[in-house]
Order: structure tokens, then sequence, then C-alpha cells
């Protein structure tokens, strides 16, 4: 029986009885063997003492079940809008998953690992990049292809950085970066604000209005995007900045000492200012130097400055940004000292000059005294007196003849200006088309429709009743030389072109005069000359110059605002007369005589500037003046041509536009470019200044001015009628 219930199929239950009857014997070896482990377990304690329990967490993870379903991410939305650069990340899972929170900058470690508990997992504080599809990506670690996506829009607070120099002191200025072209709203606390738009660096700095008391005070900013409008990003976090709103006073400048003369190479300039300002130093118009007061005190050096004759002034920018006032200006001269051993003509150089210069050289240009005292001789020299000469003869003083003037050097070559820009001028050339002429054009017309062509100063007696000239019975005749005339005219206008820059009483300005006049004599025969040669060859009519006193009103106004606003180069008129032609024939051929006189101007102007490149340096009595007289035809032939182009009243632009607008427009865009290029060093001054942009907002004030007088009386003064 036995053998018969190993041969079936044991599914039986009699079967298996009979296999597990015998249980004697395996529970006689069960005994033993904890007998033998109680016995044995003292042998085997000093040995391991512990039975290491490490395998726990390994069981544990191990039977962790294969993902079967992807995480969902619930918390935030798709498109939801994040104002903050941190939020927190939830959603669900598969239970025992480990979830990955991918950054959305490629190429980044994960953001947050987490571990699936009750079907939730969550990333709190998660830092994300502002913009509008900011990509949100969950994976389960171990199987990539089990994931979760979608975008969302976020825009972090932007940061405030601190005052205009970035440290904790403002002037009211506050800078920061944000999202570029984002809209920053900076909020001080008591409620004070003020706005800006952040460029595409992300960089943006506003200015809080004037009034605003000083004092610490803490700053915070928010900002809004296209894709975040209307929502707002939350607040940065608080700044203390301290508001300082005084200026600094002006600083001291105690070298160079007044009609020094200053080397070309280099030069110290010295002065005291407030602790911890930057002192910035100008002569004329370039911009020498820069340092910071250190203990009340300041020097720097520089050099690179055209030769010629100008006013040093010092300002500071104190740690807030306040900018002060400038010091008083102190003239000086700039320009190579004199070899070493020359003399001037018709000086005999004592022969004890030579080795006396060698042996006591001046530190610098600027420490040499005007007049030697004996007591600052070289002491090795037996007669201290006559060392005085040879330091004279070392270094000639300003107040020759011979020294150039501020107009010797005030137009550089076109081809040695190298901050130049041809774009610039020609920009600044149709914005004068479009901001100044065009609406002049405009506004001079709605006024002479207004006063039904009458002028807008009519005639009026100034001395007793003008009489006519039929009620004398004998005429009363003024012989005056018309020579003479010209000349006094020619005379008086070059001593008001003199005036538009400084002028001291030195001799060296007389030859400025001659050197204005000889120009002014050129510019005015070019202007004259190749209108009546054109006139009488081409056209075979004749015309004649007639003199016009009105035009040295405008030689007076043109230099009392290059003298006002320190334009240099100066802004020059320099005509005094027009070419008029037979009655018969001046409506025909008024426009194209305007034209080429105008054109003659701008290429006597073109020629002068080039000859500026070919004159030798302005070190001597005719090398300064050949210097000026080019730089003054230049500034007066275009100065006069771009003047006469704006088309009001009877000047040479209303009669080339009457006649040909494509023209006239070429020949004021040329004359404009090359004017704002000869001027480029003022043009610089002013664009470094932040005066350029209020000329550019004056300009469009104008021209809304001029164009809504003008549709005014067009459109709307008819229909009242």
């Amino acid at each position: 029986m036995f053998g018969t219930g190993e041969a079936g199929s044991g599914t039986t239950p009699g079967c298996r009885r009979r296999r597990t009857t015998p249980r004697t014997l395996p529970l006689f070896v069960s005994l033993v063997g904890l007998l033998l482990l109680g016995t044995a377990a003292p042998a085997f304690a000093e040995p391991s003492p512990t039975p290491t329990p490490t395998p726990a967490p390994t069981v544990e993870r191990e039977p962790r079940a294969a993902p079967t379903s992807a995480p969902t991410i619930v918390s935030p939305p798709p498109g939801t809008f994040v104002g903050s650069g941190t939020t927190t990340v939830s959603g669900t899972g598969e239970a025992g998953q480990e979830i990955q929170l991918l950054s959305p900058v490629a190429g980044q470690d994960p953001l947050c690992f987490d571990v699936v508990d009750a079907g939730e997992w969550s990333c709190a504080a998660v830092s994300l990049p502002s913009g509008p599809s900011v990509p949100l990506r969950v994976v389960v670690t171990g199987a990539s292809d089990r994931a979760a996506e979608h975008t969302i829009a976020v825009l972090a607070a932007p940061r405030v950085t601190g005052g205009p120099t970035g440290g904790t002191l403002t002037n009211g200025t506050v800078r920061g970066t944000g999202y570029p072209g984002a809209s920053v709203i900076v909020t001080m606390t008591g409620g004070p604000r003020c706005t800006a738009t952040a460029d595409a660096s992300g960089a943006w700095s506003c200015t809080f209005a004037d009034g605003l008391a000083g004092g610490e005070a803490e700053v915070t900013a928010s900002q809004q995007t296209s894709y975040s409008s209307p929502s707002w990003s939350n607040r940065s976090a608080p700044v203390v900045l301290d508001f300082d709103r005084d200026r600094p006073a002006a600083p001291t400048l105690s070298t160079p000492a007044p009609g020094a003369r200053l080397p070309l190479t280099g030069a110290d300039y010295a002065g005291s200012g407030e602790e911890g300002a930057t002192v910035r130093v100008f002569a004329g118009p370039y911009e020498l130097c820069s340092t910071v007061v250190v203990s009340g005190s300041w020097i720097c050096s520089a050099g690179g400055v055209a030769a010629g004759s100008y006013r040093v002034i010092a300002v500071q920018l104190d740690p807030a940004g306040n900018l002060g006032p400038g010091s008083p200006g102190v003239d000086v001269f700039y320009g190579d000292p004199a070899p070493s051993g020359s003399a001037a003509p018709g000086t005999a150089v004592p022969p004890t000059a030579a080795p006396a210069a060698p042996a006591a050289p001046p530190p610098s240009s600027a420490a040499v005294p005007e007049h030697s005292s004996p007591g600052a001789a070289a002491p090795a020299s037996p007669t201290p007196q006559a060392d005085s000469p040879t330091v004279d003869l070392a270094i000639p003083l300003p107040g020759g003849w011979s020294d150039p003037t501020r107009f010797a050097t005030a137009v550089l070559p076109p081809w040695s200006t190298p901050d130049l820009s041809w774009f610039q001028a020609a920009l600044l050339a149709l914005g004068a088309l479009l901001l100044l002429c065009v609406p002049a054009r405009l506004l001079a017309g709605t006024v002479s429709r207004a006063r039904d062509g009458r002028p807008l100063w009519p005639g009026m007696p100034i001395a007793g009743r003008n009489r006519a000239r039929e009620e004398f019975e004998t005429v009363p005749e003024l012989p005056l030389n018309r020579w003479l005339v010209a000349g006094a005219a020619v005379l008086a206008a070059a001593t008001l072109v003199m005036l538009s820059g400084p002028v001291t009483s030195q001799p060296a300005y007389l030859r400025l005069l001659l050197a204005v006049t000889l120009a002014l004599l050129v510019v005015n025969a070019v202007g004259a000359l190749v209108p009546l040669w054109w006139s009488s060859r081409v056209w075979r009519v004749k015309a004649s110059v007639t003199f016009l006193p009105r035009y040295l009103l405008l030689v007076a106004l043109t230099a009392l605002a290059s003298r006002a606003l320190d334009i240099h180069p100066a802004l020059v008129f320099g005509l005094l007369g027009s070419v008029t032609v037979a009655p018969e024939a001046l409506a025909p051929r008024r426009g194209p005589l305007a034209a080429v006189r105008a054109g003659s101007l701008i290429g006597l102007a073109v020629l002068g500037w080039l000859t500026l490149g070919i004159l030798p340096a302005a070190d001597g009595f005719l090398s300064s003046l050949a210097a000026e007289i080019a730089t003054s035809v230049v500034l007066a032939a275009i100065g006069s041509a771009a003047l006469v182009l704006v088309p009001i009243g009877r000047t040479s632009g209303r009669s080339i536009l009457a006649w040909s607008p494509p023209i006239w427009a070429c020949l004021t865009v040329l004359a404009f470019t090359i004017m704002f290029g000869v001027l480029s060093p003022a043009v610089d001054l002013w664009h470094a200044g932040g005066s350029l942009n209020l000329w550019w907002v004056a300009g469009a004030l104008f021209t809304v001015v001029s164009v809504s007088a003008w549709a005014w009386q067009r459109f709307v003064t008819p229909a009242r009628l």
C-alpha cells in the first residue's frame, strides 16, 4: 500500500496522510538542532557580537513594485501665472515611485526628488526662471518614459541694486535689474514712487521727483511684462538706501595757475574737494582726467589737448551722484615749449643760460612762475638774477604775437577727428530739416497769410514824421563811399565773430581780428563773385551785389549764441550781402541763382576744411595766422550756407524751395551734415552732458507749435468763416 501511494497521483487525502504520518524523526532532528545551536552560541558570541541588521533597508526597497503609471502635476496648473521666482510644485503618482522634477534650463541637475507617499508628491521652494512659457517636467526615477509636463508663466520680482553708483547712497536715482523690456515701479516707504523700463539686458533706473526728503528709507520694486499683464510680480526684498539730495560745492583748482603754459604731452591738475567725490577736469570741449578726492585733495594728469588757449574748470560728483557747479575757470595756454637754447627774435641769449638750464630744470610747466624770483634760482649760479631770463627763454609765457588762439585749433581736419561720426551728423541734419526748416516754413507762411502779406513789423516813424522824398524841393543826398561802407561792415562783422569765443588782452587777438577779417572777405567774395560769373557767363543776364544791413544782426545773434551756449567751434554767420538779377529776369532766375550761391559756399567750406590738414602746426605768427584764416573760412562758409537755406523771409532757401523742393532738400541736408561734422567737438560735448536730448525736445516742440498753427489756419479758420 505504501508503494502504491508513491505511484498514484498523490491527490487524495489518504495518500497525503500516509506520507506525513511518521513525524517522530523530524521532531527529533529539530530538537537536536536547537540543542546544538544553544551550546554553540557562547563559542561564537565574541567574534560576532552583533549580527548586523543592515539588510533591512534593502529588503524594504526590493519589494517596490515596478512603475505601472505616469505621475501627474496638479499644482501649479497649466498656463498659471506665478509672480515669484520660487513656488511649490506638487502632484500625484503611484505609491513608492521616486519622482524627479527636472530643471527648465537644459543641462542642469534636477530641481527636486520626492517619493510618492499616500498617492502624492511635493517639491517646495523650487526656483524657476522668468518667462512666458516655463516648462515643468517630472519623471519617475529609472523610467524616463513615465513623465508629465506642462508650461506656466513666471515673473520673478526685480532686484534693487542701489543708487546711481551701485552703493546705498543715492541722489534720488535707483538702479536695478529685471526682465528685459519689463515696466518697473519702485516704491519707497511713505508712498513716493518712480517708474522705469528695463533695457535689453534687464538693467533699469528711475529717479524720484524733486522735493524728496533726505535720510534712509526702504525701497522695493515690482515689474510687469506683456505676457503677465495685467498681473504684476511680487515685490522685491526691501533695500535700505540713504537719500542725499544736497549738491556738493564747487571744487577748488589750485594747479595750473592762471596764465600758465602747459605742454601738449601732459600736465598735472590738482585742488581740493569733498571727501569721496569724483572730480572731472575739462579744458574747453576736452575732458582731461578724473580722480577721487582723498583726504580732502585730488590730483590727476592728462594730455592730448590741441594747441591753443582754453579755460580749465573742475566739477565734482559726490558718492550719492549729485553733480556740483564748476570751479572758477582758469585760462591757460597749451603749447609745446620752445627748444632749449632758442630765443625770441632779436633777443640775445646770455652765455651762462645754456649750462644753467639743465642744472635746475623746472619740475613741470605748470610750476614755472610767471616771473622768476631771485630766491628760486639755482644756488650754484653766482648771479641768480641772470638766470630768470633763461627760464623765460626755455618756456616762453603766453602773451606774444606768435601765440595761437582758440580759433587756431577750433576745427580739426576731417581725417584727424576719431570721434567724428558722419552717420550722427547726417542724422542731425535730417532732424534739422524735419524739425527746424520745414516747420519754420510752415510757421512763416502762416504768419504771412494771417497778416495778408504785410511784414510782421511794419515801418513806423521813430523820430518825428517821416517825409517822402517828393516833399522836398531838393532831395537831400548823403554821399557814402560804398567801399568804405563795405569795409566798415566787414570789420564790424569780424569783431562780432571774434567775440564768439573768449578774448583776452593778448596781442595774438589782434592777429585773430586780422585773420577773421580776411576770412570774411574770402567768404563774401566767393558768395558774390561765383553767382555773378554764373549769371553773366551762363545766362547772359546782368546781376548786382546788394548790401544787407540785417545780416549784421544775424552775425551778432550767432556770435552771442555761441558765446552764451559755449559752442566750440563757434556757429558763425559771415555773409553781408546778396546777389540779385535784373527785374525782368528775376522770377525765373532767383531759385537757380540762390542754389549756385549756396553750393559755392558749401564747396568753399569743404575746401577750407581739407586745407587745414596740410597746414603746418600753429607754432608761429604766420602758421597761426594761416590756421585762423582757414578755420574762420570753414566756420563762416558752412554756417552761412546752412542758415541761408532755412526757407523763411527772402532767404536763398525760400527761393530754392519755390523753384525745386528736391534740390532744396539735398542742399539743406548736405550743408547741415557738413556743419555738424565741423561742430563735432561741440556735439560730442552736448551728447556727453545730456543737452543734445534737450535740443531734440525743443525741435519737437517747435514742430508741434508750427504744424498746429498751420493746420488751424488751413482747416479750422476757413470752416468758421
